[in-house]
C-alpha cells in the first residue's frame, strides 16, 4: 500500500526475488488536486507546513517533488545517549550498513563516490577540518522521481499497479490480515488478498491509518505509543554570514558536480561535541538568498553546465554580489518529543477520520540549535563572521515561531524489540499481527539530523530480504 519511495523500492526488490507484487496507490499517475483531499489536516501547537504541502498522493509519492538528497544516519543516532531520553534504535547502524549500500543502486547512485574524502581528493583538495564541527557531503539522485527511475519494473509482469486504490480498512482473522478494502473518491470499492501486507503510506499517513477506530481495541497499540513522539527536523536560519575569506568559503560550501553526480557540502556536530554539550544532533548548510531572479537563473545554468562537464568551478564574483548568505540549521527532535499525531473529528472524502498534528519544539531542541550556532561561529572564524539571531541568543521562545519543519515526518509508530516498547518489531511487523508490516519513517525511534529517505530505503531493502528469501525471524 503506497507507491512512494518505499513502496516502489520494495516492489522492485521483491519482484527481483521472484515474488508477485500488487502495488496499491491512492492517487493517480500524476498529482491531482482531488487525490490530495484526504491529506487536509488539523494543526495545533506550532505551525507545521509539511503536513499540508509535503505529502503527495500519486505514483512516485514525494519523489515527484523532492530534490533527491541522500544521507545516512550517524552511528550515534542508533545508540543510547544517557542525556537523551528515549534515544537508541533496537539495533546498531552496522545492521543497516549493507542495506544502505543496496539502497544506493535503487536510488540511481551506484556510481557515486562513497567516501567524502575521495570526492575532495578528486577535486585536488584536502578534506576540510575544523576544531569542533566537521564537514560532510550529501548525495543527490540524478533522477529523483522513482516512478520514472523504476518504470520498467513497475510495468513488468511481476508487478501489478492499481491507481486510485485508497486503503480504508484491514480485514483480519485473529492475528492474520486476510485482505484490505480500497475505495476510490467516487465510492467504488474493491478487496485485495495477499500473503503479506506492507503499509508504505508515509510518516503521517501510516500512523493515521492505524489510529482509525475499529471494533475492539487496537492490538498494535498495547504500548500506548501509537501516534506519540512525532518528530520532524527543525529547519531554521540562525545567523547571517559575512565572508572574510571568500575563496576559502566557496571552496568549502559550493555545490560539487563531479562525474555526473551532485554533492552538497554541510557541517555537523560530531558525536563527541554533542556528548560534551549534552545536546541533540544537528547539522547545517549555507543558504544563499538573492534579490535578482536573473542571477538565480544564471547560477542554475552554471550548475547544469558543471553537471554535464563533470567538474567543479568555484566562482565568487558578480553572481554573489546581491546574495545574502545565511547559516541554516537542521536539528534533531527529542525521541520522546511532545509532538503527536492523532485523529480529528472530521472525516475526509473517503470516510476516514482526518489527521490532527500537534507539533512542538522543546527547550532542549532550541538549546541545541543555539549551541550549534555558537560552535559554528567559533569554528568558521577567519573564513566567515557569523552574526547570530538575537532571539535565539536570548533564549526567547518566540524564535520557535520562525522555525520551519523539513517535510521529514518521523515517529508515531516506534520500532522496538518488545511489544511493550513500540508499535512494530525489528522486522517492521506490526505487533498483534502475523503478516502486516509498516515500512515508513514513522517507525524511526530517533531521527538524527539527516534526511530520512535513505535510511527508510535501507529498511525497505532489509524488509525485502526478510520477506523475499522466506527467512522469518
Amino acid at each position: 500500500m503506497g507507491a512512494g519511495a518505499a513502496g516502489i523500492v520494495l516492489a522492485v526488490e521483491l519482484a527481483r526475488l521472484g515474488k508477485r507484487v500488487l502495488l496499491l496507490e491512492g492517487g493517480g499517475a500524476a498529482i491531482e488536486a482531488a487525490s490530495q483531499e484526504p491529506y487536509a489536516s488539523e494543526v495545533t501547537g506550532l505551525p507545521h507546513r509539511g503536513v499540508q504541502t509535503g505529502r503527495f498522493r500519486a505514483q512516485g509519492g514525494t519523489t515527484t517533488k523532492w530534490g533527491g538528497q541522500i544521507l545516512e544516519l550517524d552511528a550515534s543516532d542508533f545508540e543510547k545517549r544517557d542525556w537523551v531520553s528515549g534515544s537508541g534504535w533496537p539495533f546498531a547502524k552496522s545492521e543497516l550498513t549493507p542495506f544502505y549500500e543496496k539502497a544506493l543502486a535503487m536510488e540511481g547512485l551506484s556510481g557515486v563516490r562513497r567516501a567524502d574524502g575521495e570526492v575532495w581528493r578528486r577535486l585536488g583538495m584536502a578534506e576540510p577540518a575544523f576544531d569542533i564541527l566537521t564537514t560532510y557531503l550529501s548525495r543527490w539522485c540524478p533522477e529523483p522521481n522513482f516512478a520514472v527511475l523504476h518504470r520498467e519494473t513497475l510495468q513488468s509482469e511481476k508487478v501489478t499497479v492499481w491507481l486510485h486504490a485508497n486503503v480504508v480498512a484491514m480485514e483480519m482473522e485473529g492475528e492474520a490480515v486476510r485482505s484490505v478494502r480500497c475505495r476510490t473518491l467516487t465510492g467504488r470499492e474493491a478487496r485485495f488478498e495477499a500473503d503479506d501486507f506492507i503499509f508504505c503510506l508515509g510518516g503521517i499517513e501510516s500512523t493515521r491509518f492505524f489510529l482509525q477506530p475499529r471494533e475492539g481495541a487496537l492490538p498494535w497499540n498495547e504500548s500506548g505509543l501509537l501516534g506519540r513522539h512525532f518528530q520532524d527536523h527543525i529547519d531554521c536560519n540562525v545567523a547571517t554570514v559575512q565572508l572574510q575569506d571568500a575563496r576559502r568559503f566557496h571552496a568549502l560550501f559550493d555545490n560539487i558536480f563531479l562525474e555526473g553526480y551532485k554533492y552538497h557540502p554541510k557541517i555537523r556536530m560530531t558525536a563527541e561535541s554533542a556528548r560534551a554539550a549534552e545536546s541533540l544532533n544537528a547539522g547545517a548548510t549555507m543558504t544563499f538568498q538573492c534579490d535578482a531572479d536573473e542571477q538565480m537563473a544564471e547560477m542554475k545554468i552554471m550548475a547544469r553546465k558543471l553537471l554535464r562537464g563533470g567538474v567543479r568551478e568555484i566562482r565568487a564574483g558578480d553572481a554573489w554580489r546581491a546574495v545574502q548568505i545565511l547559516l541554516r540549521v537542521h536539528c534533531e527532535q527529542e525521541p520522546e518529543s511532545a509532538s503527536s499525531v492523532s485523529l480529528s473529528t472530521e472525516r475526509d472524502a473517503l470516510g476516514m477520520l482526518r489527521t490532527r498534528l500537534d507539533w512542538r519544539i522543546s527547550d532542549m531542541e532550541q538549546r541545541t540549535i543555539l549551541q550549534f550556532a555558537q560552535l559554528a561561529k567559533r569554528d568558521l572564524a577567519g573564513v566567515a563572521e557569523l552574526k547570530l539571531d538575537e532571539e535565539l541568543e536570548a533564549g526567547d521562545a518566540a524564535f520557535r515561531l520562525r522555525c520551519d519543519d523539513s517535510n521529514h515526518h518521523m515517529g508515531g509508530m516506534r520500532m522496538a524489540a518488545t511489544r511493550a516498547g513500540g508499535v512494530v518489531d525489528t522486522n517492521l511487523r506490526v505487533f498483534g499481527t502475523r503478516n502486516c508490516y509498516v515500512c515508513s519513517s514513522a517507525v524511526f525511534p530517533s531521527s538524527g539530523y539527516s534526511n530520512p529517505t535513505h535510511t527508510l530505503l535501507a529498511l525497505a531493502m532489509r524488509l525485502g530480504e526478510h520477506l523475499g528469501t522466506g527467512i522469518r525471524g
